[in-house]
């Protein structure tokens, strides 16, 4: 009897994690020993069956069983994820943040085991994560721990939902280790990148320096960085209708807290903003720019976020862009001035180091759109314009020393 054989078939396609093997089914050689997934004729069921046991044979560990019905680590984030996508249209929270906690649960899962059942996850499990995150990251390097914070901040989050949710019956257990960084290892942390770094702060002669130098639009945006705190996002988000030049006021809602603040100008700034205002720009390339201060060279926000969605309309990727981030930034190298934690956000610490010698810390919140904390921000309801006015004019003070203070106005802000 002549001997036959069946030949081996091609991978579906060149990425294609699984071998055939001559038994008829698809494998792959993990930590030495051979695992099978499936027959041949069914690769798409064996690449699911190997996805689902993927991080757990990689890790060494035992396999969760494939007919556990339990919900597994993979399916609560994605619930989680789909009900952030839900916030995300409604605006509650904004497509970058989502971006955030994908990430971070993608790599969560892979790490703790996708198909792991979530009442399975013990301290160790959450532990050997908290290690992870301070030697490699999200990306192959040890996170801060401002950014430890946030990312524990999504995983703990996901599993609160899940409790209150009804998917989860209680709170894991994380183990004395899985937790935010202290007080003081922040203060020990700052302390190390100010002994590398320098503090986030520019000096007077750094910022009249950047002024000299720097085009209309980045002028402007400097001046209203150092006049009333402005960040990216604040500059990018500032509606025309918001500017009274005739004034010298700004009043609208920070974007990021949604406070109302009110910023007293300098002449400099209403100048240099009268400038962006009245010059030739690029049409606004959506509706969103078409009412703004601030526009790119393309005609868009100068801070926004892209969007890349499936055809399911779930958000894919989303890319962030800030184009005054990264024109400070060339004129920064172009000063000779870059240095690590330098930028135009820098601008706001200066602000905000410079008015605490006032010692009128209200009127510092209103300026920089901090809502007033404690039970002084529900009895305030006034704070008078010539108090503002104060503050920003010893900020500009100091940045021009020989500069007269300016008149306060009699006016009051209403809260």
């Amino acid at each position: 009897m002549t001997k036959t054989s069946r030949k081996k078939p091609k991978k579906p396609y060149p990425s294609f994690p699984l071998t055939a093997h001559p038994n008829g089914q698809w494998c792959k050689k993990i930590l030495g020993k051979v695992h099978f997934f499936g027959v041949w004729a069914d690769p798409d069921a064996a690449l699911e069956h190997y996805h689902r046991m993927a991080a757990d044979l990689h890790a060494g560990r035992e396999p969760a069983s494939v007919d556990d019905v339990e919900l597994t680590v993979k399916e609560l984030g994605n619930q989680y994820l789909t009900y952030q996508m839900g916030r995300v249209s409604t605006g509650q929270i904004g497509p970058r943040w989502f971006e955030d906690c994908r990430r971070v649960l993608k790599q969560f899962a892979r790490n703790v085991g996708t198909a792991r059942p979530v009442a399975s996850l013990t301290a160790a499990d959450f532990q050997q994560y908290r290690r992870l995150l301070g030697t490699r990251g999200l990306r192959g390097k040890g996170l801060g721990v401002h950014a430890i914070t946030r990312t524990l901040t999504v995983v703990i989050g996901t599993f609160k939902w899940g409790v209150e949710s009804g998917l989860v019956e209680q709170m894991p257990r994380w183990g004395k280790a899985f937790a935010k960084p202290s007080a003081a290892d922040i203060r020990r942390s700052r302390a190390k990148r100010e002994r590398e770094n320098g503090k986030k702060l520019f000096s007077a002669e750094q910022i009249r320096a950047l002024l000299d130098a720097a085009m209309p639009d980045v002028k402007a945006a400097i001046l209203l960085g150092i006049n009333g705190g402005f960040g990216n996002t604040d500059c990018a988000a500032l509606p025309r209708a918001a500017v009274d030049l005739a004034q010298a006021v700004i009043d609208f809602e920070r974007p990021k807290t949604a406070v109302r603040r009110v910023v007293p100008l300098w002449p400099e700034t209403v100048s240099a903003l009268r400038t962006v205002l009245e010059a030739d720009r690029a049409k606004a390339a959506n509706d969103a720019a078409k009412s703004l201060v601030f526009r790119s060279e393309l005609g868009f926000p100068l801070v926004r976020q892209v969007i890349k969605r499936t055809e399911k309309d779930e958000i894919r990727k989303v890319t962030y862009i800030d184009r005054l981030g990264d024109w400070v930034d060339d004129l920064l190298v172009e000063k000779g001035l870059k240095r690590f934690g330098l930028g135009f956000y820098t601008l706001r610490h200066t602000f905000r180091t410079w008015a605490d010698e006032t010692n009128d810390q209200h009127a510092i919140h209103v300026v920089m759109g901090h809502a007033i904390p404690g039970m002084s921000g529900i009895y305030v309801e006034e704070i008078g314009l010539e108090r503002l006015r104060r503050v920003v004019n010893h900020v500009r003070n100091k940045l021009w020393p020989r500069c007269r203070r300016g008149t306060s106005a009699g006016k009051s802000v209403s809260r």
